[in-house]
C-alpha cells in the first residue's frame, strides 16, 4: 500500500469534513438567508473536491500541521468554486454536477454574490495559516489573477480564435492555475523551496491534460455554441477532425507523462495522488 492510500483512508475523510465545517463557518451568516441556501445547495457534497485532495495528501505526506493542511485545502475549494458560480453565468450552464446550476435554481446576482463571498473567504482561510500566512496570501493573488485573466481569453474566443499555442496557455491559467496551487501552497508552507517548480509543472501539466479530456467529451456542444475546443482549434490549423482527434489525444498522454513525472519528483511521495489521477484520466480516455 503506498504513502498516498495510507493518508487517504485513513485520515483525508475526516479532514474534509472539518474542512467543510470551516467553509460554510466562512460563508454562512444568520441575516442572509438565501445566500446561504444558496451556497449549500452548490456545495451539497457531489463535488470530487480534487484540489482539497491534492492539498491534504500532500499536505501529510510533508507532515505539516493538520490544521495548515485544512486552511490550504479550503482556500483552493473556494477558489474553485467561486469560479463555478461566475463561469455557469458568463457561460450560460444551466447545469453543474448533475443538476440545475446555483444561478439557474436561484438567480444570477445572488450567484455573483455568493461567488465573491467564496473568494474573499478563501484569503480569510489562507490568513489561519498564521506564520505562512503573508507568503501564501500573495500567492493565492497571483494565481486568482491568473485565473481571472484565463478566463477572460476564454470569454473572448468566439470573436478572437486562438492557435494551439493560445488554447494550451488559456487551458494553463485557467484551469492549470487551481490544480497546480494546493500542491505550490503546500510546498510553500512545508518550506520545500527546491520542489515549487516541480509542483506547479505537475498541476499545469495535468491540467492541460484535464482539459483537453473534457473538451473530447463536448466537442458538439462547444462547437455549437462556439466556444473554445481542441478539436475547433486543431481543425482550425488545417488538420481534418480524425487527425484533430488524433493530435488531441496525443497532446493529452504527453501533458499527463509530464504531470505524472514531475509528480514523482516531489518530496515524501507529496505528489502520489496526482499520480493517480493521471493513471485514472489515461485509463478514461485511452
Amino acid at each position: 500500500m503506498t504513502t498516498d492510500e495510507i493518508i487517504s483512508d485513513a485520515r483525508v475523510d475526516t479532514l474534509l469534513e472539518t474542512m467543510d465545517a470551516l467553509i460554510l463557518g466562512k460563508l454562512c451568516r444568520k441575516d442572509a438567508k438565501k445566500l446561504n441556501e444558496l451556497i449549500i445547495y452548490h456545495l451539497d457534497g457531489q463535488a470530487s473536491r480534487t484540489r482539497a485532495k491534492l492539498a491534504l495528501t500532500a499536505g501529510l505526506a510533508l507532515e505539516l500541521n493538520e490544521n495548515v493542511c485544512i486552511a490550504i485545502a479550503a482556500s483552493c475549494e473556494l477558489i474553485h468554486n467561486a469560479s463555478l458560480l461566475h463561469d455557469d453565468i458568463q457561460d450560460g450552464d444551466t447545469e453543474r454536477r448533475g443538476k440545475e446550476a446555483a444561478w439557474s435554481r436561484f438567480d444570477p446576482s445572488t450567484a455573483m454574490c455568493a461567488g465573491t463571498l467564496m473568494l474573499s473567504a478563501a484569503f480569510e482561510c489562507i490568513n489561519q495559516t498564521q506564520s505562512h500566512a503573508q507568503q501564501l496570501v500573495s500567492h493565492l493573488h497571483r494565481c486568482t489573477s491568473n485565473l481571472i485573466c484565463g478566463q477572460t481569453l476564454d470569454l473572448s474566443y468566439a470573436t478572437q480564435p486562438v492557435n494551439l499555442e493560445g488554447y494550451l496557455n488559456v487551458a494553463s491559467l485557467k484551469s492549470g492555475s487551481l490544480l497546480a496551487l494546493p500542491l505550490e501552497l503546500v510546498m510553500m508552507a512545508s518550506h520545500q523551496t527546491a520542489a515549487f517548480l516541480d509542483a506547479s509543472a505537475a498541476g499545469h501539466s495535468f491540467a492541460v491534460a484535464y482539459q483537453i479530456a473534457d473538451d473530447l467529451n463536448d466537442v458538439s456542444v462547444d462547437q455549437d455554441r462556439g466556444t473554445c475546443n481542441i478539436i475547433s482549434v486543431l481543425e482550425h490549423s488545417q488538420l481534418n477532425q480524425t487527425q484533430a482527434l488524433s493530435e488531441a489525444m496525443s497532446l493529452m498522454q504527453s501533458h499527463l507523462h509530464k504531470a505524472e513525472s514531475h509528480a514523482a519528483q516531489l518530496p515524501a511521495h507529496s505528489g502520489d495522488f496526482l499520480i493517480r489521477l493521471c493513471s485514472k484520466l489515461s485509463v478514461v480516455e485511452a
